[in-house]
């Protein structure tokens, strides 16, 4: 902002003397806002977001429908959804150009608050006063093991059967992670994780290593299924499905990329959920 630190702490006692209010209070070392603070602060925020809004109206009106769309995704639904979308958006918009990161839930949910990126999907819901959130994709999971394994011999087997099996993990917090987890103690199992992995890949090779079993998605290990490298595990009366979510900022101003997107991403979801 081109603004010396001096500048900034004159301006801020400028303030305080004449509105007759304290914004900061000095704990020790620390510097803690006040209420009053607060309230500025939070002002403030709205407006450094309007102004970012004005800034992509503009180039909107600019661009005419030549411009970018930054998109932060969790890594299975960047890896095995995202190209198929954005293939059929690039095939009507070839001129806009589309930036793509993958991060963790938790991570692109605050991309997405912070207007780092124009849209985030997500492998769970996680509330965020700032964004909307809604479903947008539902995908079946799957227990898989080396056909080697002794479980995957069975085919189909009762939940018990789990009990201190090894078990490949996905990292701590993600959708795959949460739905384990929230198995597990609802039958009370014992198993054995063994390590977690923010990749699909590894996993998967963990697991046609026979170091352990895992819950991963259908559409990850398609072609293993197929080829026989991998084997599916039945479990008795039980499915597993995992929901994807898109987020948005609640007061963003929506180019007119951006609402074609969005809407092109909502008919290309509901299409791929028929086809199932």
């Amino acid at each position: 902002m081109c603004v010396t630190q001096p500048a900034v702490t004159r301006q801020i006692q400028e303030l305080e003397s004449t509105h007759n209010l304290v914004l900061f209070n000095k704990i020790g070392k620390r510097i803690v806002l006040t209420d009053a603070g607060e309230a500025l602060y939070s002002l403030a925020e709205k407006i450094f977001d309007l102004e970012t809004q004005v800034e992509e109206s503009i180039r909107d009106f600019q661009s005419q429908n030549k411009g970018r769309i930054d998109i932060v995704s969790c890594e299975t639904f960047a890896a095995y959804y995202l190209p198929s979308l954005l293939a059929h958006f690039n095939a009507k918009f070839p001129d806009i150009f589309l930036s793509v990161m993958t991060k963790l839930d938790g991570k692109v949910v605050e991309n997405t608050a912070n207007l780092d990126s124009d849209i985030g999907f997500t492998s769970r819901q996680i509330p965020h006063p700032k964004l909307t959130t809604r479903e947008f994709l539902t995908e079946e999971l799957i227990f898989i093991a080396s056909p080697d394994n002794a479980l995957a011999k069975k085919g189909t087997i009762d939940i018990w059967d789990l009990n201190h099996v090894p078990v490949i993990l996905h990292e701590p917090g993600c959708g795959t992670w949460k739905i384990f987890k929230e198995f597990v103690q609802r039958h009370h199992l014992h198993t054995k994780d063994v390590s977690e992995f923010t990749n699909n890949s590894a996993i998967i090779n963990m697991v046609k290593l026979n170091v352990g079993i895992s819950l991963i998605s259908k559409n990850v290990v398609r072609e293993e299924l197929k080829n026989g490298t991998l084997a599916e595990i039945t479990v008795a009366g039980e499915t597993f499905h995992r929901r994807y979510y898109i987020n948005y900022y609640n007061e963003k101003y929506f180019t007119k990329t951006l609402t074609d997107f969005v809407s092109m991403a909502t008919s290309w979801a509901a299409d791929y959920m028929k086809n199932l």
